[in-house]
């Protein structure tokens, strides 16, 4: 089976395929069969839950109404292609499917997401209090929140460089951080503006200390680190209190910085990225890395603090990714008919064999698991 996948604004196109025996002569009976299970492949690959799938639309189905759990929209339903073979018939489809609603079952998996050090685009603002390891302690702040607050997903690994997420080499840069740190998804930062202001005291108010206020402008991107797809964005601008001396050096990692109100500020900054990231990535299914196959045997780079537990059953599917004439990055999806289970699990890692028992051809490290 394969699906191809395209990002659009609102919703995006999967192409999926379904193949039926035909029993008896009877050929609609197949067709109808493989067009379901060409439908509900295409559903649970986008994210939805699907309760059934008994009629059909646009040619295809009876009538256009789907029962489909709160996460997925079937605004359109297109036949590709029927090909009859050996008694079979494969029937390929292409469905326009929408988000609906952020609530959904979801993964029971952790998502993982690794992130590095994040730049300043103007360090001489940080001379005062000295904070030039700002972008150093804004993923460790980040982690506890992490921590704290999210239910989906992780961050497992902070990389000790400065990343930008708008280089030239930025998809092979967030592919490659992935692959390194055996992660999802990548966190990337950009700490915008971090300027100082003191407003100017009254003649008349001499005795007043001036008031002095510090920016805090920050970008961030979410990216899968599988496809170096952007997933998310989102920009964040405050100005609070600057209440520590002017000509005081301070330590990022010191409470004098984040019990000041210019941290609390900052503080919640981080605690909205966590919390929002998690509620991005709820509906998201979770994805492992293959690391090796040995003898019929899968090493995946998932385990127990993922969430995977013995007997757990996946899917496998290999990603090719290219880009089409106007230079938009597409993805495609191979899904592998054999599903696997898993045998044996530990902390970070564990070991899958074929279902069925069966040969897992064409399956090599670096290919891919879902939980879907």
């Amino acid at each position: 089976m394969v699906l191809l996948y395209s990002q659009f604004c609102l919703g995006a196109w999967f192409e999926a395929s379904g193949q039926a025996a035909i029993e008896s002569g009877n050929t609609e009976l197949a067709r109808q069969n493989a067009t379901q299970e060409a439908i509900k492949q295409a559903l649970l690959f986008a994210g939805a839950s699907v309760k059934s799938v008994q009629s059909m639309a646009n040619g295809l189905l009876e009538n256009d109404r789907f029962e489909v759990r709160s996460v997925g929209e079937v605004a359109n339903i297109e036949l590709i292609d029927e090909i009859y073979s050996d008694g079979y018939i494969t029937v390929s489809i292409r469905a326009d499917i929408f988000s609906q609603s952020k609530t959904c079952d979801g993964s029971d998996y952790n998502k993982t997401i690794a992130t590095t050090w994040y730049p300043m685009v103007n360090r001489a603002q940080a001379t005062v209090g000295g904070i030039f390891d700002l972008g150093a302690q804004l993923p460790k702040r980040l982690s506890q929140h992490f921590l704290k607050t999210a239910h989906h997903s992780q961050l497992v690994n902070i990389e000790p460089y400065y990343h930008t997420a708008n280089g030239p080499n930025n998809v092979n840069e967030i592919t490659t951080l992935a692959r390194k740190t055996q992660s999802q998804y990548v966190l990337t930062g950009v700490i915008e503006d971090i300027s100082v202001f003191q407003e100017p005291v009254s003649s008349l108010k001499f005795w007043e200390s001036p008031k002095i206020t510090r920016q805090f402008a920050y970008q961030t991107q979410l990216f899968d680190g599988y496809t170096g797809e952007k997933l998310w964005e989102k920009s964040y601008s405050l100005s609070s209190l600057w209440d520590i001396d002017m000509h005081a050096q301070v330590d990022v990692a010191s409470n004098t910085l984040w019990q000041s109100q210019y941290g609390e500020s900052v503080d919640d900054v981080l605690e909205d990225i966590a919390v929002s990231i998690d509620e991005e990535l709820a509906c998201k299914p979770a994805y492992g890395r293959i690391l090796q196959v040995q003898s019929g045997t899968l090493h995946l780079n998932i385990g127990e603090h993922h969430g995977v537990d013995r007997g757990d059953e996946l899917t496998l599917f290999q990603v090719n990714q290219f880009y089409d004439p106007q230079g938009r990055l597409h993805s495609q999806y191979h899904i592998h008919p054999t599903k696997v289970e898993v045998t044996q699990v530990f902390a970070n890692s564990s070991m899958a064999v074929a279902a069925d028992n069966s040969l897992l051809a064409n399956i090599q490290a670096n290919d891919f698991v879902s939980r879907r």
